[in-house]
C-alpha cells in the first residue's frame, strides 16, 4: 500500500511544478563575452552544464552568474566545463556570462534546467526605457517668433444724429474696413465719442494704444491682462459699436437692414474704452450714432498684434535619444 501512495504523491508534485528547459550553443570570438538570462521564481532550482562544443582541446574560460543586473553570485575562472546548481532566494531574472579569453573562436553547449515551485514556467518580459542625453553645443540658425504691433486706423469722423440721417441724407453711421496683416494674433481699438469736435481733436492726439501694447510685448507681459491695465481714452457721449465679419453683413449694416455681429468686440452705448479682439479674420467696425437729435465726434485708433518670424542664430545642444530593453520577471 505504501509504495501506491508513494507514488501518488510523486505524481501530484511532479503534476504541480513547472519545468523550463533550455539547451543552445554559444560562438564566442576571441576576448568576446555573452550572456544568457534565466527567469525564476522564488525557492525555484536552476541547474547549469555548459561544456566545450564538439572539441577536444578546450581551453580555460571565465564563467560568472549574477542577479540581474550586476549582484555576482558566482565567478569561477579558468575553467573548461561546469556545472552547478542554484536555489533561488529572490523571483527575478538571473544573468549567466561567458567570457573567452582565448586567441581563438570557441564553442560552447549551455544547458539550463529550472524547476520551478509554482505551476507556471518563468518567463521574462522587456521594459522599454529610453534615456536622453544631449551633444556638444552647435550654432545653428532656428526661427524666432515674436510680436509686433502695427497701426492699422488713427482716424476721426463725424456723425449725424438719427434725424439728420432720415431727413437732411446725412450719415449717422459708418463702415471702416480693417485690413489685417497676415500673422494678426489679435487687435484691439481705442475709442472716444464727444458731441465737442475740440474734445476729440485732443483726445486723438494724445492716442498712445501701441506704445501700450508695445510695451507689454517688450516686458513679456501676458497679453491676455493687457486690456485691464491699459490706458482709456476720454469720453462723453455714446456711440453704437460691431465688430462684423464678412462683407455682406457689412452692406446690410451700411443700408440699415438687418445683420449679424460678432460678440467679440462689439460694444452698445459705448462712450470710450480699449477693446480687444481676438478673431483675427476679415473684419469691419460698423459704428452708429443712435442719438436722434445730436451728431457726434468720434477717434478711432486701430492697432493689430501680429506674429513675425526671423531667423536667428543660436546655440543648440541636440538631444539623443537611446533605448534601452530592462528584462523582468513576468508574475
Amino acid at each position: 500500500m505504501k509504495p501506491t501512495i508513494y507514488l501518488f504523491i510523486f505524481l501530484v508534485v511532479f503534476k504541480i511544478q513547472a519545468q523550463t528547459v533550455n539547451s543552445e550553443i554559444i560562438t564566442l570570438t576571441p576576448n568576446e563575452e555573452k550572456e544568457v538570462l534565466i527567469p525564476a521564481f522564488q525557492n525555484d532550482t536552476i541547474q547549469l552544464t555548459i561544456t566545450p562544443y564538439k572539441t577536444k582541446k578546450a581551453k580555460k574560460n571565465t564563467i560568472l552568474f549574477y542577479e540581474y543586473p550586476s549582484k555576482l553570485l558566482l565567478k569561477n575562472e579558468e575553467v573548461k566545463t561546469f556545472e552547478h546548481s542554484f536555489t533561488i532566494n529572490n523571483k527575478g531574472v538571473y544573468k549567466l556570462v561567458l567570457k573567452n579569453e582565448n586567441s581563438k573562436p570557441f564553442d560552447y553547449a549551455i544547458k539550463y534546467v529550472v524547476n520551478s515551485t509554482r505551476k507556471k514556467k518563468p518567463q521574462i518580459g522587456y521594459e522599454v526605457k529610453n534615456d536622453t542625453t544631449y551633444g556638444p553645443e552647435e550654432e545653428q540658425l532656428v526661427d524666432h517668433k515674436y510680436l509686433e504691433t502695427e497701426t492699422i486706423q488713427n482716424e476721426k469722423y463725424y456723425l449725424n444724429s438719427t434725424s439728420n440721417a432720415l431727413l437732411k441724407g446725412g450719415k449717422n453711421r459708418i463702415i471702416v474696413p480693417l485690413n489685417l496683416p497676415s500673422n494678426t494674433k489679435e487687435w484691439y481699438y481705442a475709442f472716444s465719442a464727444s458731441r465737442e469736435e475740440k474734445d476729440i481733436n485732443n483726445t486723438l492726439s494724445t492716442f498712445n494704444l501701441a506704445s501700450q501694447l508695445t510695451k507689454f510685448i517688450k516686458e513679456d507681459e501676458d497679453m491676455q491682462g493687457a486690456v485691464s491695465n491699459l490706458s482709456p481714452p476720454p469720453g462723453a457721449n455714446i456711440c453704437d459699436i460691431y465688430v462684423i465679419n464678412d462683407t455682406e453683413n457689412a452692406e446690410f449694416f451700411k443700408e440699415k437692414e438687418e445683420f449679424k455681429s460678432s460678440l467679440d468686440g462689439s460694444r452698445e452705448n459705448f462712450k470710450s474704452g480699449i477693446v480687444k479682439v481676438a478673431d483675427n479674420t476679415k473684419s469691419y467696425l460698423g459704428i452708429r450714432n443712435p442719438d436722434n437729435l445730436y451728431g457726434i465726434h468720434i477717434a478711432i485708433e486701430i492697432i493689430a498684434v501680429v506674429e513675425k518670424i526671423e531667423k536667428v542664430t543660436k546655440s543648440i545642444r541636440t538631444p539623443i535619444i537611446t533605448s534601452q530593453k530592462t528584462p523582468y520577471l513576468i508574475e
